[in-house]
């Protein structure tokens, strides 16, 4: 998932002197160079201030950070430069002094563009070289802009102005995500002050989701009322089944049919679905369109991977998003709960997980902690993993509102957390001396001499499958799961194991696989993964699971690459497919995992990797390696028929037909195994709750909708219709801008979501002005003071304007919050 370049450093420097530094009087600056053009100069400089009173003696000191792509070790004048595994770098001096409210200037150069502030390095922090409990932290870096002329600016705005303006259509979407089959009335219901309601017996033994639903539309007073009397009717259909209702609206009230509670309740979703926003706020009359709602989900398995490994984001969050999951349909939450930076799961059995594997802090060299990653810095992230009681929480909380919580233990790659911790427990013990108890859960061979790099540049992050005590370690961790969710009142019935991104040379020079090689008649290192592959799901079939993980649990390498591995296909996997990059060579890979027999979820990167940035901009957040994303991209899968509108890459490159009509299509048997689709929000670069509002949303629509609704008739590489695509698009972005986005501003305590950037073109004397999604107005300034909710409105006319000046405009909500500002200079 992750492919970086090596870069190439050079360091100059600018004023050295001596002193003792105060906390908190240091800056970094991180800037292009002078000769920086994003082609073939490609210069980028680092600059420590000194905002202090005194002087910094560079010998005692080192500069340390993270860096998102690699940096070349190597010492470079009075300068040495080390990767200190993973994504930390120090930078050490061999003499010299920064003086009091002066600066040293790092330059190095990357053959490989920082187009995004994501990428920038962060986490800096000074320590002292003996004594390491000497830290001067670095906050809050200054990122300088992009430097870019006013003509390339324009044409940047330009660009998005027509490509918003070229997405127009005709549509109208009443409900989201779209019912299977709905047909609209002529009128509305307004329903009074008080109307009496009859829930059927079948569904009286839990109301929570109807109290839940009546308590949310405070306006309305809701009694109890018998069958014929009551306006407001919840009915029970044994013909129906799981997740399927039925929805009239018209003057006689409301009626909903279900044959299960899981039915009833996304029947009242559609119902508050039709609502305003402050309708649901208790604002206003209740008025409803007439109409004949027959619904059931197109995909069984609607899913999101929040990934909290990386960077840490505590219950209150995941409860927050299973209420957003639940009023759009989703119902399966994958939670990502260890990788290399971070395991985030109380294990009762093995205190050591969280008492080592969820703190990264400065002091990592004494095998108390991970070392810092992805910008923590100086902090010392203690408490930073779901405790018992919390999973407890999340699991009744999703289990009301009909979600099931997935837990993934990535194994045997992404692992290091989980090795290191439990190496500070073979440490501990052995120290004690007590051998055997020591290696009981031992996750590394120290004789290994495998040499490799891991897609995030670790060293030491991948389990030995030859060792016993790794799944003596699996089992106990699985069991601990499981009996969570037994103290829950539920049955854990799949978890997930991982299985992603082994890096190459993993496992080559170990003696202990060497000696499982000769035992089981191995000829290569190739066949001791799918032998993992076997002992992990036979374990899970061992204790009534259904082993998830990401794809390459279904692929083998038999020397030349991943390939599909049929022998495994009926041992009931459940795969995460993810690897579609466009223009990578394996867009097909689903529907060939799909057609070979393995249940598969459409985890598209190309569409669903909501972590990637939405545009070219700078400033937009995220990483590229796998896409471009923005709504429009999120909207454009179509999960069985993914080429049929698939005629570019994200760099604007035109597919060759033929590359294209040489790919796999589903087969009949694969449609059948494609049983759903998946978002994933993986957050290397996501830093707070904020930030993760703003990358999910609205992206996240596109996957609810894509989950739900059925297929349209033109979903085909024949039939595929652009004109239909797009009014599907308008109709989509309207629900979602007008009426949904609103609803967020409360639901549970409210989302920042991503507001609309604003597309700008001149026309001689005249600017225009349009936005990516509706909803929402554009206001401007013409003094280079920011936008705000007080600004001139643009008119839909336009404005004009005279050469030299200078335009910001931003999309802008009722509650004052401002969207990515655009300034255009008039030329």
């Amino acid at each position: 998932m992750r492919i970086f370049t090596k870069m190439a450093l050079v360091i100059l420097m600018s004023s050295m002197t001596s002193a003792f530094a105060q906390k908190q009087d240091f800056q970094v600056k991180w800037d292009y160079s002078a000769q920086y053009n994003g082609k073939d100069s490609l210069g980028l400089q680092l600059t420590l201030i000194n905002k202090g009173s005194s002087n910094l003696e560079l010998k005692n000191y080192s500069l340390w950070f993270n860096s998102m792509y690699p940096i070349q070790e190597g010492s470079f004048g009075n300068y040495n430069i080390h990767n200190r595994n993973g994504n930390l770098y120090s930078i050490d001096f061999d003499g010299g002094t920064i003086l009091a409210q002066d600066s040293l200037r790092i330059e190095y150069q990357s053959p490989y563009p920082i187009a995004h502030s994501s990428l920038v390095p962060n986490g800096f922090y000074l320590q002292h070289n003996i004594d390491n409990k000497n830290i001067i932290p670095i906050n809050d870096p200054i990122i300088a802009p992009l430097k870019i002329s006013a003509t390339e600016q324009n044409q940047f705005l330009t660009n998005l102005y027509e490509k918003t303006a070229l997405r127009k259509g005709e549509g109208n979407q009443l409900i989201l995500p779209t019912p299977y089959a709905m047909k609209e009335g002529k009128g509305n219901l307004r329903l009074s002050v008080s109307v009496g309601y009859y829930v059927d017996d079948a569904f009286k033994t839990d109301l929570s989701m109807w109290n839940a639903f009546a308590d949310q539309l405070s306006q309305i007073k809701f009694t109890n009322a018998d069958v014929r009397s009551a306006r407001f009717k919840v009915l029970f259909d044994e013909g129906m089944g799981e997740e399927e209702y039925k929805l009239k609206i018209n003057a006689n009230g409301i009626e909903i049919k279900g044959g299960k509670p899981s039915g009833i309740f996304y029947a009242l979703q559609s119902i508050k679905s039709l609502l305003t926003a402050d309708q649901l706020l208790g604002i206003g009359n209740v008025n409803l369109p007439y109409v004949e709602v027959h619904d059931k989900p197109r995909y069984s398995y609607r899913g999101l991977m929040i990934d909290i490994a990386r960077n840490f984001k505590d219950k209150e969050v995941i409860l927050k998003y299973l209420d957003l999951m639940a009023q759009y349909k989703l119902n399966k939450l994958h939670l990502h709960l260890i990788d290399d930076e971070g395991w985030r799961l109380e294990i009762p059995t093995l205190p050591e997980l969280t008492e080592i594997g969820s703190v990264r802090s400065p002091y990592f060299k004494d095998g108390h902690s991970l070392q810092p990653a992805y910008g923590s810095g100086v902090s010392e992230t203690k408490g930073h993993y779901l405790s018992r009681a919390d999973f407890l929480e999340i699991l009744n909380y999703a289990s009301a509102r009909y979600i099931t919580v997935i837990p993934e233990i990535e194994t045997p790659g992404h692992a290091r957390a989980a090795i290191k911790s439990m190496e500070h427990r073979f440490m501990r013990l052995m120290a004690q001396g007590k051998q055997k108890e020591a290696e009981e859960f031992l996750l590394y061979e120290a004789e290994d001499k495998s040499k490799y790099s891991s897609a995030q540049y670790w060293d030491d992050n991948v389990m030995n499958p030859a060792l016993p005590s790794v799944y003596r370690f699996l089992d106990v961790v699985i069991t601990d799961i499981q009996k969570m969710y037994s103290d829950a009142g539920l049955t854990l019935k799949t978890i997930s194991l991982g299985g992603d991104e082994v890096p190459a040379g993993s496992w080559e020079n170990s003696p202990k696989v060497k000696e499982l090689m000769n035992r089981e008649g191995f000829k290569t290192v190739y066949e001791v993964w799918p032998y993992y592959i076997s002992k992990i799901q036979a374990l899970c079939e061992s204790k009534g699971l259904e082993m998830a993980g990401w794809e390459e649990i279904g692929m083998v390498n038999k020397g030349d690459g991943m390939v599909v591995n049929d022998k495994l296909a009926d041992k009931g996997m459940l795969l995460d497919v993810w690897n579609n990059v466009i223009g990578g060579g394996q867009e097909d890979l689903a529907y060939k995992l799909a057609n070979a027999g393995y249940k598969t979820i459409f985890a598209s990167c190309a569409n669903y990797y909501l972590d990637m940035v939405w545009d070219k901009d700078f400033r937009e957040p995220g990483l590229k390696w796998a896409s471009i994303s923005d709504l429009y991209q999120s909207f454009a899968l179509l999960p069985e028929a993914f080429f049929a509108n698939m005629k570019y890459t994200d760099a604007g490159a035109k597919l060759d037909p033929k590359y294209i009509s040489q790919k796999t299509r589903l087969t009949e048997q694969g449609k059948s195994n494609l049983i759903g689709l998946k978002a994933a929000l993986w957050q290397e670069t996501v830093l707070s709750a904020d930030r993760m509002d703003y990358m999910l949303l609205p992206r996240l629509f596109a996957l609810a909708e894509r989950a739900w609704r059925p297929a349209h008739h033109w979903e085909d590489d024949s039939r595929f219709d652009k004109r239909e695509f797009d009014n599907t698009y308008t109709a989509f972005i309207r629900k979602v801008g007008i009426q949904e986005l609103p609803k967020l501003d409360k639901l549970a305590g409210g989302f920042q979501y991503r507001l609309p950037s604003v597309g700008v073109k001149a026309q001689g004397n005249k600017l225009l002005a349009n936005i990516e999604y509706p909803g929402f107005v554009i206001h401007y300034t013409t003094d280079n003071s920011e936008p705000t909710l007080h600004s001139l409105v643009f008119p839909k006319q336009g404005i004009k304007v005279t050469k030299g000046q200078r335009i910001k405009l931003a999309a802008i909500s009722k509650n004052g919050r401002v969207g990515r500002v655009s300034e255009y200079i008039q030329e």
